[in-house]
This record gives structure tokens, C-alpha cells and sequence, in this order.
């Protein structure tokens, strides 16, 4: 017998941005971000001598205005694990995968690969030493990987994989890197070493697109024609998700590495069924183009090494779990973001209509149980949300 538990696949925190110092080898104390005065919008970072990101005209950074349904400022447990847990308590969170922000979105786009490298293992020191430690039962980590620099980003995964215990459970990936799509083979060190540590890799996209092809910068699908932040929202999220997922399948990502497994955060999942279907369209009648791809895309989705988050309110939730796999979509909070649904994220999933009970305990829980590989001695013994409700194995 064992409890079912609310698994949060995606929330986050904020990593010591402006502290970083405390944490990077002494080589590169001098480069970590700095803060600077926006003369619009007031405290801004700097880093590698560019503004992270614009706030202002084409390609804002998150701003408002807000109405009253968004979640106004931030919560304290973002930056102190203690005052998490009481949060997670409230909104029925049993344990948490905790992925950065202020460096984790920014870092893949640096310029230098080996200060990119420096900062990803300066934040996975933190969150080993300082934010998990409070407590590695409820709190999980996504680490981050310098990407850019796929030698260390394989040797950063090895090092990882020796902090299970710790709380690491995965590791996280932007949508691209300097405007490059995943599947290029400059990748391939990473998915070989996320392969052989198994480490399920997280593509997290992001509402910024700055920076040269190929040199620097992370890019947002739409994000270089849309003035507006809400414009930008709703693309680049989704939009790059579903670049990500095509490239990879479509350059040989999951043939070339079978045991490979990669989830896919904070983009709804009500774009998979039709996603999945028009890539096996363009795959049969474009398969020259298709080389590399053994097996139709949607093989590969329902095969078990693609995972996506949800929205706690999407209605089409059962549609998707019946059409492209019961096992295949997480629930995640994103707490504390502006869009979170914080406190009642967890209650809002579990009261769309069509959910099964079987549906909605994978959805909250079971799925990111058996995606993240968590074992009973990783996980609480009891559920904040179900209580003392104990159910059968699946």
C-alpha cells in the first residue's frame, strides 16, 4: 500500500541573484550580475555588460499592468525554504521540484560558456547546501546546466547525480540556446550524460528574446514582434515548447538516445494532441526531411520519455490524458509567479470536470512519482491534501 501524494512538478524560487559571489569559485567573483537602476523601472541586473531583460518596447521583460486575478508580489518562501513549506501546507503541496529564475533564465544565454558553467554549479551549491537542506523530503531540485558549454553542462550532470539524497531530481534546459533549436548535435554530450546519470532533463521556456544567433541570447518564439507582455506570455511559453519538442524528435534526440527522458514545463498541455498529430503528418508525407527520426513523432511522445506540465485550470486535461496517454501530463503550481493560482492551484485541478479519480490522482501526483523516479524514503509519508487516504500501487 502506498499514500498518494501532490507532487508539484514546477514551482520556483529565487536563487541568490545579487549573492552570487558567496557561491562562484573565486575566479569568476567578479562577473556575477550586478544591480542597476532602469531609469523606467527602477532595480534591474546587469550581466556580461547587458541589461537582463528590457522592460520597456519590443520584447518586455514581466510587466504589468496587473489586474486582480494575477498574484501580486512575491512570497517570502521563494527565497527562505522555511517559509515554503508553510505555503505548500496551505495549497495541498506535498513535495515541490523547485527550478530557478533570475539566473536560470538568463545563464544559457551568456556569451561565456565557462562563467555560464561557473554560475550553474554556484546555484546547485546553494540549492544543495542551503535552500533543499531545509527539508529534501518536500523539497526537490531542478538544477541548472550551462548548456552552451555541453562539455561541462555533462560534467555538472555526473557531479549531480551524486546529490540525489540532496534533493536533485532533475536538471533544467532553456528552449534554445543563442537561438539554436535542441536538437543539434552540439547538444548530444548532455542528453549522453542526463542518459547514463539518468537524470530526466526540464525544458523551461521564457518570456525574453535578446542576444545574436549563435553568439548570445536566449530567444522567445514571437517575442522580437510583440510590444506587450501579454502578447509575449501567451506565445513564447507555448510556442517554444512545441519548437522544442518537434526538433527534438525531428533531428533523432530520442532515437539517438532511447533511455533519454524529457519533460517539457510550464506550457499547458492542451497543445499536445494536435502538436502530435501534425508532426506525424509533416513526418509521413515530408519523411525525407526526416532523417534522423526512426520512429512517428507520436510513437515517440506516447512512448514514455516525454512528460508536460499543466495549467491547474484546463478543461481539456482529460481530453489529453485519453487521446496521448494517461501518464503523460504533471501538475505544476508555478508558484510564486504572477499567473499562479496560489493557494488554490491543487483544488482548481482537482475539480476539472472529466478528471477520473484515477486521472486526477496521476495527474497531482502519481505521474511525477514515476516520471522523477521518487522511491516511498524520498517522499513524505503522508499527504497534506489526502490526508490518511491510502490507495494501491499502480
Amino acid at each position: 500500500m502506498t499514500v498518494d501524494l501532490v507532487i508539484d512538478c514546477d514551482g520556483h524560487c529565487s536563487e541568490p541573484t545579487f549573492d552570487l559571489d558567496k557561491w562562484i569559485v573565486d575566479e569568476y567573483k567578479n562577473r556575477v550580475p550586478v544591480r542597476v537602476q532602469d531609469p523606467l523601472y527602477g532595480g534591474k541586473r546587469m550581466w556580461e555588460g547587458r541589461v537582463m531583460a528590457n522592460s520597456y518596447g519590443f520584447d518586455p521583460g514581466v510587466t504589468g499592468p496587473f489586474s486582480e486575478k494575477a498574484q501580486r508580489g512575491n512570497r517570502p518562501g521563494a527565497s527562505d525554504a522555511v517559509q515554503r513549506l508553510p505555503d505548500m501546507d496551505l495549497e495541498g503541496i506535498d513535495a515541490a521540484i523547485v527550478f530557478g529564475g533570475g539566473i536560470g533564465f538568463p545563464v544559457n544565454g551568456l556569451r561565456d560558456g565557462d562563467l555560464a558553467a561557473a554560475a550553474c554549479h554556484a546555484v546547485n551549491r546553494w540549492f544543495v547546501e542551503e535552500y533543499l537542506a531545509v527539508d529534501p523530503i518536500r523539497l526537490k531540485g531542478a538544477a541548472l546546466i550551462s548548456c552552451q558549454n555541453a562539455a561541462a553542462a555533462a560534467k555538472e550532470l555526473e557531479w549531480l547525480a551524486g546529490q540525489r539524497k540532496q534533493g536533485i531530481v532533475t536538471a533544467m534546459m532553456s528552449t534554445n540556446v543563442y537561438g539554436i533549436n535542441l536538437g543539434d548535435r552540439r547538444f548530444d554530450p548532455i542528453y549522453e550524460a542526463a542518459q547514463a546519470t539518468g537524470i530526466p532533463l526540464s525544458v523551461h521556456p521564457q518570456t525574453v528574446h535578446w542576444g545574436q544567433y549563435g553568439y548570445e541570447g536566449v530567444f522567445g518564439a514571437g517575442c522580437e514582434r510583440l510590444e506587450k507582455f501579454s502578447y509575449v506570455h501567451c506565445t513564447a511559453f507555448t510556442f517554444e515548447l512545441q519548437i522544442a519538442i518537434m526538433h527534438m524528435i525531428g533531428e533523432g534526440v530520442f532515437d539517438r538516445f532511447p533511455n533519454l527522458k524529457v519533460a517539457y514545463m510550464e506550457g499547458s498541455c492542451g497543445w499536445l494532441p494536435y502538436w502530435t498529430e501534425r508532426l506525424d503528418e509533416h513526418f509521413e508525407k515530408l519523411r525525407p526531411q526526416w532523417p534522423d527520426c526512426q520512429r512517428k513523432p507520436s510513437e515517440i511522445i506516447k512512448s514514455g520519455q516525454i512528460v508536460v506540465s499543466c495549467e491547474p485550470e484546463e478543461e481539456v486535461i482529460p481530453y489529453v490524458l485519453d487521446t496521448v496517454g494517461q501518464h503523460l501530463v504533471m501538475y505544476a503550481s508555478d508558484y510564486p509567479h504572477w499567473d499562479c493560482e496560489f493557494p488554490e492551484s491543487v483544488h482548481k485541478l482537482a475539480r476539472v470536470h472529466g478528471l477520473t479519480e484515477e486521472q486526477r490522482r496521476r495527474v497531482l501526483g502519481r505521474n511525477a512519482i514515476d516520471w522523477f523516479g521518487l522511491t516511498p524514503d524520498e517522499l513524505p509519508r503522508q499527504s497534506v491534501y489526502f490526508k490518511d487516504e491510502a490507495t494501491a500501487s499502480v
